[in-house]
C-alpha cells in the first residue's frame, strides 16, 4: 500500500519540480530576449543615425544591422537549446530527489500505521485470552454429567477474575483513550505531598501487605498540573516496582528540587530493564523481556498512560538503570511559579 503511494506522491512532487522548471526558465528565457532584443535595437538605432549623419541618406538594412539579426536568431536559437537541456536535467534529477522526499512524506504515516495494526493486534491477542480461558473452562464444567456445589464455585470465582481482568483492559484502553485525546485538563498548584500521600493510598488499597515497603522522601514545595492524574503516575511507577522486585526489597519514592522543575523518582532493586526495551517500554502494550513478564499480571498499558499523563500535565518521563541493581522511574513536573 505504502509502495504505491509513494510511487504517486513521487509522481506528484515530479510534476510540482517541472511545473517550476519550466516557469523559470522560460521565464528567464523571455526576459533574456526581450533585454537582447532591445539592447540591439537601440545599437541599430544608433548606426542609422551614424549612416544617415555620413551618406545623407538611411539605408534599409546595413552589413551591421544584418549582422546584429543573425545574433539575434543565434542568441534565440541558444536560449531555446539551453532552455531544454536545463528541463531535462531538472527531470533527471527531480525523479530521485522526488522518491526521496516521497519516502520521508510517508515515513511518519507509516510508522504510526504499523503502530496502530501493532496495537490492535496485540490488544486482540490480550481481549481474547480471557475470553478463551473462560470459554475452555466452562465448556469442560458443561461436559460433566455430575459436578459439585464446590466446582461450580470455583469455576465461578475462575470466571470472575478473567472479567476482572477484562474490565481491568477495557478501562485502561479508555483512560487511556481519554488522555491521549484531551488537549486540555485542569491544573493548579498543587503540594508535592498531597500528590505521593494520593499515591500510596491508591497503592495501600491494591496492595495493603506490600506498601509498608515504600519509603518516602519528599520535599513539600508547590507544582503546577492535575493532582488525580499525577498521583496516578507515581502510582503506576509503585505498582511496577511492586510487580518487578523482589518482595523483601524496599522501593523509595524520592521527590526533590531541579532547578525551576520537581523531579518525583520511583528506585526499585529489581533487575533492571534490558537496553533494547528502554525506548519502547512507554508504548501501548509493549511488555519487555517476554519470559519474566508473562508470569508478572499486567497488560503493558501503565507506561503508556503515565505518558499520556505527563503530555496532558506539560510533564516529562525518563527512565534509567541504577548503578548497583534496579530501575528508576522519573515524573518531572514543572514548579508552580506565583
Amino acid at each position: 500500500m505504502f509502495k504505491s503511494a509513494r510511487i504517486q506522491l513521487t509522481f506528484f512532487y515530479l510534476v510540482a519540480i517541472i511545473f517550476v522548471s519550466f516557469l523559470t526558465t522560460f521565464g528567464t528565457r523571455i526576459v533574456a530576449e526581450n533585454a537582447f532584443e532591445n539592447q540591439n535595437s537601440n545599437a541599430r538605432g544608433q548606426i542609422s543615425q551614424i549612416v544617415r549623419q555620413q551618406v545623407g541618406l538611411p539605408l534599409l538594412q546595413s552589413p551591421l544591422e544584418r549582422v546584429q539579426q543573425k545574433q539575434d536568431n543565434d542568441a534565440h536559437d541558444r536560449l531555446l537549446v539551453w532552455t531544454i537541456y536545463f528541463n531535462i536535467i531538472a527531470i533527471v534529477v527531480g525523479v530521485p530527489i522526488s522518491y526521496w522526499f516521497a519516502g520521508r512524506t510517508l515515513r511518519p504515516i507509516e510508522d504510526a500505521h504499523k503502530l496502530q495494526e501493532k496495537f490492535a493486534s496485540d490488544a486482540s491477542h490480550e481481549l481474547n485470552t480471557p475470553l478463551s480461558v473462560m470459554k475452555t473452562e466452562n465448556e469442560v464444567f458443561l461436559r460433566q454429567k455430575n459436578f459439585k456445589e464446590s466446582e461450580a464455585r470455583s469455576l465461578i470465582v475462575s470466571n470472575l477474575e478473567e472479567i476482572q481482568r477484562l474490565e481491568l483492559l477495557t478501562n485502561n484502553l479508555l483512560t487511556l483513550s481519554d488522555f491521549a485525546n484531551t488537549k486540555n485538563i485542569k491544573m493548579s498548584a498543587i503540594d508535592t505531598n498531597k500528590i505521593t500521600n494520593d499515591a500510596i493510598s491508591l497503592l495501600a488499597k491494591i496492595y495493603p501487605d506490600q506498601v509498608n515497603r515504600v519509603k518516602l522522601n519528599v520535599t513539600d514545595l508547590k507544582v503546577f498540573g492535575n493532582q488525580e492524574s499525577l498521583s496516578q503516575v507515581i502510582f503506576i511507577f509503585l505498582d511496577n516496582a511492586i510487580k518487578y522486585s523482589p518482595k523483601t526489597n524496599e522501593i523509595n519514592l524520592v521527590g526533590r528540587q531541579d532547578n525551576d522543575m520537581y523531579v518525583f523518582s520511583v528506585i526499585d532493586e529489581g533487575n533492571g530493564i534490558n537496553e533494547a526495551d528502554m525506548p519502547k517500554i512507554f508504548e501501548r502494550l509493549y511488555r519487555g523481556d517476554l519470559n519474566r513478564s508473562s508470569k508478572i499480571p499486567g497488560h503493558g498499558l501503565g507506561l503508556a498512560l503515565a505518558k499520556e499523563i505527563a503530555n496532558a500535565n506539560q510533564a516529562g518521563l525518563s527512565v534509567s538503570n541504577n548503578s548497583k541493581k534496579g530501575a528508576t522511574f522519573n515524573l518531572i513536573v514543572n514548579l508552580y511559579k506565583k
